[in-house]
């Protein structure tokens, strides 16, 4: 009797787990695929930050079974907390601009980075949470703020008019009344000058999706950059050093093994 009701239970555990297998094995043709360890991976995103906005691109490869290595790149626009558009309302169709800025700059990041696994997905999709850590080299590009600058002169006794020059923003010599507008992105790019330093990151990604072989995921976390030389984005400031940033991405990219 007793005999009879263990091969009844073998029986019976070998019939449950054909069941179950069949059921995986039909009902998500993508399942297999999310048992595979894929070792490398590239992605491309898109970050929003506190002061600008930004694009990345990384590569990885897997290390262990809870950690990646990845390398990246990273270009972001930076502004100052001080800084604000506004309009010359004496001038007719004037355009935007910000009073008191010297420079557009930007920060291009290349560093090494690690994710590592805090909570796992099922096979059949979810989230997965990843802590993303890294740091690496950091340089700012500063390129001189330019503006439609004002000269006021007399047609005839009690009337004016102007004539607009393309000029540096100089805050001794021009007052928010005597800018027209800002100048062409593109005036400046000759006076380009750089500033090397060095960046730092943390935060949390959180990948969502029901393949592995693709990854959508979201980003938060927080930066600083470092720039022992400084850089000075508006007048009447000293040379800022240090850059701290919140940030949010959202990346998309793929897996794959390579060997």
């Amino acid at each position: 009797m007793r005999l009879f009701i263990k091969i009844a239970l073998v029986l019976s555990f070998v019939a449950l787990s054909q069941q179950v297998f069949c059921q995986f094995d039909t009902e998500s043709p993508d399942s297999i695929e999310n048992l595979i360890l894929y070792n490398h991976m590239k992605t491309f995103g898109f970050v929003a930050h506190n002061l600008g906005l930004g694009i990345y691109y990384r590569n990885g490869k897997r290390i262990s079974i809870f950690k990646t290595r990845l390398w990246e790149i990273e270009a972001v626009y930076m502004k100052s907390y001080k800084q604000k558009k506004q309009l010359n309302s004496y001038a007719v169709n004037a355009q935007r601009y910000v009073y008191g800025k010297l420079n557009d700059v930007f920060f291009l990041r290349g560093g090494i980075a690690w994710k590592k696994l805090l909570n796992d997905k099922p096979y059949w999709g979810g989230v997965e949470v990843r802590l993303h850590y890294g740091f690496g080299a950091s340089i700012g590009i500063a390129k001189p703020y330019y503006v439609y600058a004002m000269y006021f002169y007399e047609v005839s006794p009690g009337y004016f008019s102007y004539n607009i020059k393309t000029e540096k923003f100089d805050p001794s010599q021009q007052s928010w009344d005597d800018i027209y507008g800002r100048a062409p992105f593109t005036k400046g790019l000759n006076e380009i000058s750089l500033h090397p330093g060095v960046y730092a990151k943390i935060g949390l990604n959180f990948e969502f999706g029901k393949r592995d072989t693709k990854t959508t995921a979201l980003e938060v976390g927080g930066i600083v950059d470092i720039i022992p030389m400084g850089i000075k984005i508006m007048s009447g400031q000293t040379n800022t050093v240090f850059y701290p940033t919140l940030y949010i991405s959202y990346s998309f990219g793929k897996r794959f093994n390579k060997y």
